[in-house]
């Protein structure tokens, strides 16, 4: 199951979620609970939700939106307690309210962002979590100042296997790391497929607020629910998919930020109007290994006219070494070697990984390390981090540095292919 098919599954289900009790709690602290409300009531953020609801102690008490029909869901889905709002800066002056998620577009990440950590509040922030690379030293200079527990919304570094293929990687399993590559691939739509609901109106959607410092547009619905495609609200597809990954390299080797990127893309397909950012696009990266001095490059490509090849790199990407090579997923590594190797050391090392189950033996050149049976997905674990920080004062795994440095090599992708130079 990727990404996507997973955010969706939880976005229909609600909370109706069957669990099993290993993912209870998960042996956590949970004293004190923690009063949420979510800001962004779209597939994402209704994904998020229904996963942060699945921590032991975690209460939603809000949820805001601007789209009126979003809100009334709300309380089907969790509850006619909750306190419905338009206007965030509601959410945000309750004294009640303990921690956000803020699961809007883009451009609206940072700002709602900094006004919470002044407000109190503990920020979960889904990616990236800037919208232009210069809005990076405000938030964390609000987050510093305020104390409290910032969150970016990359799950995949909470992942066993992530953990897995950087203690790998520390053991020298695949040697110096050379090369990555991940590819992300989706089916093209028909053109002029945008249909609006009947519900679209300007009664029910507060487009002065969707549209907020962007640039000032008439009524269009479509940019609204389509506000992936547009750069005034996103930040195409490396902000959208690249981000994953280029969060786990950081986390894997270490590495904070790309010495250079080079993209190119263009629009192909979709030449309806629908978009100005690519339906296409490549990027290289290069990279210096902290403490190594070797220089690494990693090959990225998105490509949303793509039926056939069923990439989803977030949760499938490939890091070759001069000794070899590794597949990793979200709950596996799958480890290729030049020669002949005794792993045995290999797997002992990945033993001390809360959530490796077992190695299997493929061929004396070939190894599958894989999680646990039964051990809660990436999602959840990631949330679990969050509350816990939140609770305990103890790191979480995808600080506000760390966020911006994968988000800025994102933007770094997404501007270089618009100026159509390296940056």
């Amino acid at each position: 199951m990727n990404r996507r098919t997973f955010i969706n599954s939880l976005a229909i289900g609600g909370t109706s979620l069957s669990l099993s009790p290993s993912l209870m709690g998960f042996g956590h602290q949970t004293q004190g609970k923690v009063r949420l409300a979510l800001i962004g009531k779209g597939g994402m953020g209704t994904a998020d939700c229904n996963t942060a609801l699945r921590v032991a102690g975690v209460e939603l008490v809000a949820v805001c939106d601007v789209y009126k029909p979003r809100l009334e869901d709300a309380k089907k889905l969790w509850g006619e307690h909750i306190v419905l709002e338009r206007d965030y800066k509601k959410v945000l002056n309750d004294p009640n309210i303990d921690a956000v998620i803020i699961a809007t577009p883009d451009h609206w990440h940072q700002k709602i962002a900094v006004e919470a950590l002044k407000k109190g509040k503990h920020v979960y922030c889904e990616k990236p979590i800037i919208h232009k690379r210069s809005e990076g030293s405000a938030l964390i200079r609000a987050q510093r100042e305020s104390g409290k527990v910032f969150q970016m919304g990359t799950q995949g570094v909470s992942a066993v296997g992530m953990h897995m293929a950087k203690a790998l990687l520390q053991m020298d399993a695949i040697g110096k790391l050379n090369f990555v590559d991940a590819r992300f691939s989706a089916p093209p739509g028909a053109l002029n497929g945008f249909k609006a609901p009947i519900e679209a109106t300007t009664d029910n959607l507060w487009w002065e607020r969707f549209i907020g410092e962007a640039p000032k547009e008439p009524f269009n619905p479509q940019r609204f629910f389509a506000w992936r495609n547009w750069s005034d609200y996103g930040t195409g597809l490396a902000g959208d998919l690249f981000v994953h990954v280029l969060a786990s390299i950081h986390f894997i080797t270490g590495c904070s930020k790309p010495r250079k990127v080079y993209s190119d893309g263009d629009i192909l397909y979709y030449t309806d109007g629908s978009r100005d950012t690519p339906d296409l696009i490549y990027s290289l990266f290069d990279y210096t290994m902290p403490g190594e001095g070797n220089h690494f490059k990693m090959s990225l490509g998105a490509n949303v006219l793509d039926g056939v090849s069923n990439n989803w790199g977030s949760t499938d990407f490939t890091i070759v070494g001069l000794k070899g090579s590794m597949r990793i997923t979200w709950d596996s590594v799958t480890l290729k070697t030049l020669a002949p190797t005794d792993v045995s050391g290999l797997e002992q090392g990945l033993g001390k990984i809360n959530g490796f189950g077992a190695m299997e033996r493929l061929s004396d050149r070939e190894y599958l390390f894989k999680v646990k049976e039964g051990h809660p997905d990436a999602h959840l674990l990631h949330f679990q981090n969050f509350f816990d920080s939140a609770r305990n004062g103890t790191p979480n795994i995808a600080p506000v540095e760390f966020g911006i440095n994968a988000s800025s090599a994102a933007l770094m992708s997404f501007e270089s292919q618009m100026k159509q130079q390296i940056v």
